[in-house]
């Protein structure tokens, strides 16, 4: 069967979350790791490198920040299946629907306030004690992670969606077979 437009955006959706997540998880942590060994090492020599708990923890951010749209696709993010369960079928589809589209709606305002709060901290003109960066860029991460997780959030509405009514039995949330 050939997939709809819709399937294949949500698909393509999922591949950038995943591969944002990938770039966070192998990349950030590789470097945060190895920046924290050297500083540790180098404090024994008197070689610590400066600002590096700054920098560590702004890498931290948007660490968190890339990998919660996949964290999303995946569905490893807390649900409680306890109520849900106990529903009929059809009736449970509705309940993660809806669900669903809250947590849009939850996520969609957190991406607007917090990047309200962003802007009104880059209006400032502050800047960091160790590296001297303007602090928006702690909240620019902060900001991301609900702004790519939008995309995400659609589609997974979209497949709970077409699954109350009788489509898109194809795919589960997260790509794979049901």
């Amino acid at each position: 069967m050939a997939l709809s437009t819709a399937e294949r955006v949500c698909d393509t959706v999922g591949a950038i979350a995943r591969w944002l997540c990938l770039l966070a998880g192998v990349v950030l942590l590789v470097v945060m790791g190895l920046a924290t060994f050297f500083d540790v090492i180098g404090r024994n020599f008197g070689l610590g490198i400066p600002g590096i708990w700054e920098a560590v923890t702004l890498a931290m951010r948007w660490m968190i920040g890339l990998a919660l749209p996949f964290a999303f696709w995946q569905g490893s993010h807390i649900t409680v299946e306890l109520f849900t369960d106990a529903l009929p079928p059809r009736l449970k589809q509705l309940v993660i629907s809806a669900s669903t589209l809250i947590t849009l709606g939850v996520v969609s305002l957190l991406a607007w306030q917090v990047t309200v709060r962003m802007l009104d901290v880059r209006g400032y003109g502050g800047v960091t004690s160790d590296l001297g960066l303007p602090t928006y860029f702690n909240w620019v991460p902060l900001a991301v992670g609900p702004l790519l997780s939008i995309p995400v959030l659609l589609c997974l509405f979209w497949r709970e969606f077409a699954r109350l009514f009788g489509q898109g039995q194809r795919n589960g949330v997260n790509g794979s077979p049901s």
